[in-house]
């Protein structure tokens, strides 16, 4: 079943891509035809709270149970890599439990923290889904650690496509029989909750199948108390690290929600207070949030070569196979960042008809600024995912988490000045953003400074080359904005809009493409190479391909 680090990410980008494009049309679609902005900032908030809880279980856990079964893997101990599972998904079935029932039974004194009441109800439904999340990613990491993407992709397929059919018709059912944003919320939460369900069900029937051609030879294991305490040594930091950020966004929901209506209540001191009512201050946030999806869509496709590279990269590090250490790592910003700079300097150029073709509100322009903003920031956020993975499979877990709490607490700090200044507003909360993504990468660069030897100029050369590509790229796209909407009221019907959107998108992938062989970032035979199946010994049995199958 091993992969090369590519293929995994391959693997798991085809997927990502179906992910967040049905994800995509589920926020569209809900708020076009059920919740509109107000009930957007309703779900929205419940979703923060979720993510508080739910990114323990698919940041650490995941993580630790994958290096521990690829460290154990390069022994050829599958007892081992068994036993690992085991006590992971016991341990990881009582976490999820625990956490959530404290969203079933204090959902709505959770929402009330954040002024947000009416997202309670939504809290509750999603406590089902926060328990799904700690089994699968006892079972995710499982499959990770052997390199075998095809599970996580297929399941992450499952529950998109489920929330998007059943929770999109619910929410639309709900509203259209004179439901509150509270209940259309929560409507649309509960196909969230079923397709997580499911894609248990899914992948502990895979489980049971794969396991049938592993052969146990009775090779000595570890303890069960060395496998937990192993596992909470790597997962423990990798968890508060990525909490970190769910908490820094539980709290800009705290202080963007209070600044703008009374005021929010910092130490002494209340900032702020522009005194807007709370159906207002939910439409601004319900905006925010709207341009913050859009950000998450090209950043998602980041993960898959985050969480590729951690078994590739671990195995080769343990190993002592310093070609593979910088081939891995050179690929892996390569590739990384032939998605984020193009996907981020798209959404900075063409920010206006990307927000109005997905959100048709009165308040395109504001939603249009801080989708821009955030455009930069899908740039940043890939190196710091980047890197802080790469550290974690060079076994310094507790690195990448001093930079996210230094850059959380420089983006809380951020967040509440710049929000409170009446000419920024709201649109300091993605300034703020950008700003701590650029603290972190610092950080994490020093931190990674005596592993990058060898591969440093070649990551820089990709990177200027793909720079090259990109600003080519972006010119092209421009031009043929500006060239159509001096022409076309490019806003006044859906179906143009539609139309004259994808031809600039569409310009720019062409230019793109092209660019990107001209100055061989990519070549065809390494592209043929990434795609192909490797060549098979002659008594090898056939086996299914993860990419014909997906």
């Amino acid at each position: 079943m091993k992969k090369s680090f590519l293929q995994s990410a391959l693997v798991l980008t085809i997927a990502t891509f179906f992910v967040k494009i049905a994800g995509l049309v589920f926020t569209v679609a809900i708020q076009q035809y059920a919740l509109r902005d107000t009930g957007m900032a309703v779900f929205y908030g419940a979703y923060d709270i979720y993510n508080l809880f739910a990114v323990l279980a698919s940041a650490g856990l995941p993580v630790a149970v994958s290096r521990m079964i690829s460290e154990t893997l390069v022994r050829e101990n599958h007892d081992e890599a068994q036993k690992i599972y085991k006590v992971s998904i016991r341990l990881f079935i009582y976490i999820g439990a625990a956490l959530a029932a404290i969203m079933l039974i204090f959902g709505d004194g959770l929402a009330s923290l954040l002024n947000n009441p009416d997202s309670g109800l939504s809290i509750r439904v999603l406590s089902v889904t926060a328990f799904c999340a700690f089994m699968m990613s006892a079972l995710r990491g499982y499959f990770q650690g052997h390199s075998y993407m095809r599970p996580t992709a297929v399941s992450q397929v499952i529950e998109a496509f489920v929330k998007l059919g059943l929770g999109m018709s619910l929410a639309v059912i709900i509203m259209k029989a004179g439901g509150t944003d509270k209940t259309g919320s929560a409507g649309a939460i509960i196909g969230v909750s079923v397709g997580a369900v499911l894609a248990v069900v899914y992948l502990l029937f895979k489980k049971r199948k794969f396991d049938k051609e592993i052969v146990l030879t009775g090779m000595e294991t570890r303890s069960t108390k060395a496998i937990v305490k192993e596992l909470f040594r790597i997962a423990i930091p990798v968890s508060l690290g990525a909490s970190v950020m769910s908490v820094v966004n539980v709290i800009d929901n705290y202080l963007i929600m209070n600044i703008l209506q009374e005021g929010a209540p910092v130490f002494a001191a209340r900032i702020g207070g522009f005194g807007l009512s709370y159906e207002s201050a939910k439409e601004l946030f319900g905006i925010f949030g709207n341009a913050k999806k859009i950000f998450n869509l090209p950043s998602a496709f980041i993960v898959p070569f985050t969480v590729s590279i951690l078994p590739a990269l671990t195995a080769a590090y343990v190993s002592k196979n310093k070609k593979d250490v910088v081939g891995n790592l050179t690929s892996c910003f390569k590739y990384s960042m032939m998605l984020a700079l193009p996907a981020g300097i798209g959404m900075i150029i063409l920010a206006k008809p990307i927000y109005n073709l997905l959100y048709r509100t009165e308040n395109t322009d504001l939603g249009a600024v801080m989708l821009a903003i955030f455009g930069l920031a899908v740039i940043l956020y890939a190196v710091v995912s980047i890197t802080g993975s790469i550290l974690q499979a060079f076994g310094k877990v507790n690195m990448p988490l001093v930079s996210l709490v230094v850059g959380g607490i420089v983006k809380c700090i951020l967040t509440a000045v710049l929000v409170s200044t009446p000419s920024i507003g709201i649109i300091g909360a993605p300034i703020a953003t950008c700003i701590c993504y650029v603290v972190m990468i610092f950080m994490n660069f020093f931190f990674l400074r005596k592993f990058m030897k060898g591969s440093v100029k070649r990551i820089l050369v990709n990177f200027i080359k793909t720079l090259v590509a990109t600003v080519l790229m972006g010119g092209a796209a421009y031009l043929v904005y500006t060239l159509l909407s001096s022409r076309i009221d490019i806003f006044a019907s859906r179906t143009i809009q539609l139309v004259t959107t994808i031809a600039f998108i569409g310009v720019a992938v062409v230019v793109y493409v092209a660019a990107i062989f001209l100055f061989k970032v990519v070549t065809p035979g390494e592209l043929k190479e990434t795609l192909g199946r490797r060549k098979k010994a002659k008594d090898e049995p056939e086996e299914d391909s993860d990419l014909e199958e997906l």
